[in-house]
């Protein structure tokens, strides 16, 4: 099997530069989740886990991650407790953790946050390590949902810990948009042109736009004649009625509420950043069903911290910290004690009552395209060069 990391190579998300340093477009090491979440193809490029500084008294674990994310890791004074530091790479991009293993990170690197989709991926390239559930004791504060799913497990070896969770519905604002939509089709009617907008993010656009163009639960899983029509429908969109490709979901925040934008493929804490600014927005999961993702905790194979990096996991999953988390980035929680504690924000953006349920009804989790050929499907780099396809149109 040819080495992902060459893969990544050739589909342009990494480059090596003349000195070794491995890059990724649209990488920026103080870029915040809330700033470009979720976005694979950014503007800017930097390189990779460049921020490691001389090591400190204490015992400084190095995280790759969403920034914010840590702060649970850290929550309620653990740090001082076990005389621990936390040294931050801030991501906004899961390709950004494989290129950095893959590339020479694994032996300095320590906890990563895949979500569940890029999680098998990474524990078939070898880069995250097997968890040994019996030093994480907080993982049975989870819900039952997040205790079994796959992605963080895959074949009964757990690989990662599910830690916050939402979904991409169609976000609209109410007050243009008076009559609710119901599909993602609805995003090209004429009385809207020029007004809507999708978010530079291939996974969150590909997904609900490839169920609908191919009729499709399993939008991962697509021939290429399917896969062409979601590319073909996502230019359109482009080209005819998309005011902007908004760089990531805190811009299209903004969008939202300067009125340029009145409808948009999103991510829920979009609603609760633009009510910030003034603007009280709505959103659905339309009949065709979504990307619902699940961000997660992992620790990268040969990981030089591994005892202290088995301290911040399990703190991460008390339900203080998570309710910090959630409360923080407007993101799901997922252990129960977490509940109780979240503010009304958080407590009602998302179904605590029927966790199954929301994801059933949006259609996921669902698994990343395969990375090799496998029957008539195409692969992760197929869609990666159709992408691009739909960036140059």
């Amino acid at each position: 099997m040819e080495h992902l990391f060459d893969k990544l190579k050739k589909a342009g998300i990494v480059r090596v530069d003349e000195h070794g340093l491995v890059h990724v477009p649209g990488v920026s090491p103080h870029i915040s989740r809330r700033q470009f979440a979720g976005g694979m193809m950014g503007a800017a490029t930097a390189s990779i886990f460049s921020g490691i500084t001389p090591a400190r008294a204490a015992t400084e674990v190095n995280f790759m991650g969403w920034q914010g994310y840590e702060e649970g890791l850290a929550y309620g004074g653990l740090l001082e407790q076990h005389d621990l530091s936390i040294n931050p790479t801030y991501m906004n991009d899961n390709n950004q953790i494989i290129a950095t293993a893959t590339g020479g990170g694994m032996g300095n690197m320590d906890i990563a946050t895949p979500d569940h989709g890029y999680t098998p991926v990474m524990a078939e390239i070898g880069i995250l390590e097997p968890l040994d559930i019996d030093r994480i004791p907080n993982f049975a504060n989870l819900f039952d949902f997040f205790k079994t799913m796959h992605g963080p497990n895959v074949d009964g070896v757990q690989y990662a810990l599910p830690y916050t969770w939402g979904s991409i519905p169609l976000m609209y604002n109410p007050e243009v948009v008076t009559e609710k939509p119901t599909s993602w089709l609805d995003i090209l009617k004429p009385e809207y042109k020029g007004k809507v907008a999708l978010v530079n993010d291939v996974i969150s656009v590909m997904i609900p736009f490839t169920m609908t163009a191919a009729n499709t639960q399993k939008p991962t899983r697509i021939t290429q004649d399917q896969l062409d029509a979601a590319i073909d429908l996502i230019i359109k969109i482009k080209t005819e009625h998309a005011r902007t490709i908004a760089s990531g979901y805190g811009e299209l925040a903004d969008l939202f509420a300067s009125g340029e934008v009145v409808m948009a493929q999103a991510w829920e804490p979009v609603a609760a950043w633009a009510a910030e600014k003034g603007a009280e927005l709505d959103w659905v999961i339309p009949k065709e069903g979504t990307w619902t993702l699940v961000d997660c905790l992992a620790i990268i194979r040969d990981a030089p911290h591994m005892d202290e990096a088995y301290t911040l996991l399990n703190n991460g999953l008390t339900g203080p910290a998570q309710a910090h988390v959630a409360n923080v980035n407007t993101t799901g929680a997922t252990v129960m004690d977490a509940v109780p504690l979240l503010d009304d924000r958080a407590r009602n953006m998302y179904p605590y009552d029927d966790i199954a349920g929301y994801f059933e009804s949006s259609g996921g989790p669902i698994p990343l395209w395969p990375l090799d050929e496998m029957d008539d499907f195409v692969t992760f780099d197929d869609v990666l060069n159709a992408w691009e396809r739909f960036l140059k149109a």
